[in-house]
């Protein structure tokens, strides 16, 4: 066995990769205070996910979230010299602390993160773009949807785009709590003379978004140089159920 690893290009660079870098993937988030570790393991994932909710997913329409923008990176190390570094964002309860709660020394700074293999940055303007690559699991970190973020980012995709011409399809979890409002228009635009009245619905319907918007978010976060421009399009954000690296 070992004469053959032994033998191989690809093994032996695989080992020697191996012995520089570290043998497990780590997750690791900035902050102003300096970078956050995660594991990949159930621990680490289920921290990670808390933390992300708590920090960026629920508070990205929020008037104080001042965030500009969010990196996060892939990593890797040996447990043995990971360990006391990692997940350190929960308390003795096991429940997540604020961040301004996090102990001192869970901070560490780029510098001293020498395994870096991946690294993806993230604006975090309040646009329906930003949320939306935020929560897909393809092109983003897949961060689970609250109920009324999604409903603002749907409602500011119609603002912008109009409604889906093939209509809204709900999925759980992500079921937008203003479809009904929209059937009318839904129903018009998959009708046999939906072409006659395209126009006039996609209108509509950015209209009553907006109205939604401002009766029923009126707090929310919004880009100030950035107002929803009028386009119609066909597609609308896709589902998220997981997370990128």
């Amino acid at each position: 066995m070992w004469a053959e690893i032994k033998s191989s290009p690809v093994a032996v660079a695989d080992m020697l990769d191996d012995l520089k870098h570290g043998n497990k993937f780590y997750t690791g988030v900035e902050t102003d205070k300096g970078m956050l570790l995660f594991s990949r393991d159930y621990v680490g994932n289920r921290q990670y996910g808390d933390f992300m909710a708590m920090n960026i997913e629920k508070r990205f329409f929020e008037p104080e979230f001042e965030n500009k923008s969010l990196t996060v990176y892939e990593l890797r190390g040996w447990p043995s010299l990971m360990e006391g570094k990692v997940n350190r964002c929960y308390d003795s309860y096991g429940d997540l602390l604020p961040l301004e709660k996090v102990p001192t020394d869970a901070f560490w700074d780029k510098p001293a993160l020498k395994s870096v293999t991946d690294k993806e940055t993230y604006d975090l303007s309040p646009t329906w773009e930003n949320y939306a690559r935020l929560t897909d699991n393809e092109k983003g970190l897949g961060l689970a949807r609250s109920v009324d973020n999604y409903d603002r980012m749907t409602l500011l995709y119609i603002m912008d785009k109009g409604y889906p011409r093939d209509g809204l399809i709900d999925e759980y979890l992500d079921n937008f709590s203003f479809h009904e409002k929209f059937e009318r228009i839904e129903k018009k635009l998959l009708g046999r003379d939906r072409w006659a009245v395209y126009d006039e619905m996609q209108e509509k319907a950015k209209k009553l978004a907006g109205k939604l918007f401002r009766e029923h978010f009126p707090d929310t976060r919004q880009k100030e140089d950035a107002v929803p421009k009028m386009k119609i399009g066909k597609e609308i954000p896709k589902k998220s159920k997981g997370r990128k690296m």
